[in-house]
């Protein structure tokens, strides 16, 4: 019946064990900033309870699973200061009441997916320092109504975000500071939208 398991700050290595997946009840597994290494076991896809999983700043690798996107319940994601290869998998698209994504500092490479438009409760999407990441980023991005911050840096992205609209932005949000870019990214935005603490909304230029 454990629904908390809080192990992170240590200095534990090897795997994470598959047994793991015996944990149903789990709802918050934090197991960053260890030493812990290999492959995310498939088994995870078992705790569909899961509300936050945080194993960042470890030593994990191989591919994110596909399974990840069994954990509907999931709204904090951090996979970030690992050595994850491969493709970020359209399965995440499945995660619906997902708020934070943090994908940084890996080794992930293709195109983002344009699943990751499906997950309209995203504030926070950080996918930066993922050298082989490329392509343009997906105009379901710019359809994220509740995104305030996406950071880019250091991938191989490319193309332009003119075409991209950023409505429902909170007016308290520096737009120019919203994206982090770099490489190919073009930084210029021709089309912003904001919505104000009236409900108005206010496109830059019309």
């Amino acid at each position: 019946q454990l629904g908390i398991l809080h192990l992170f700050g240590n200095k534990f290595s090897g795997p994470i064990p598959s047994e793991i997946g015996h944990l149903q009840q789990l709802r918050r597994l934090f197991l960053h900033n260890n030493e812990l290494s290999g492959p995310i076991p498939s088994e995870i896809g078992n705790l569909q309870q899961l509300e936050s999983l945080h194993l960042g700043s470890n030593k994990l690798s191989g591919p994110i699973p596909s399974v990840i996107g069994h954990l509907q319940q999931l709204y904090y994601l951090g996979l970030g200061g690992n050595m994850f290869s491969g493709p970020i998998p359209s399965e995440i698209g499945n995660l619906q009441q997902l708020y934070e994504l943090d994908l940084w500092d890996n080794e992930l490479s293709g195109p983002i997916p344009s699943e990751i438009g499906n997950l309209q409760q995203l504030q926070h999407l950080v996918l930066s320092h993922n050298i082989g990441l490329t392509g343009t980023v997906p105009v379901e991005v710019g359809q994220l109504k509740s995104i305030w911050y996406a950071s880019f840096f250091n991938t191989s992205l490319t193309g332009g975000l003119d075409d991209l609209a950023f409505c429902n932005i909170r007016s308290d949000v520096d737009f120019s500071k919203m994206f982090a870019y770099c490489g190919g990214l073009d930084p210029k935005i021709t089309k912003c939208c904001r919505t104000d603490e009236n409900g108005h909304t206010r496109c830059d230029p019309d």
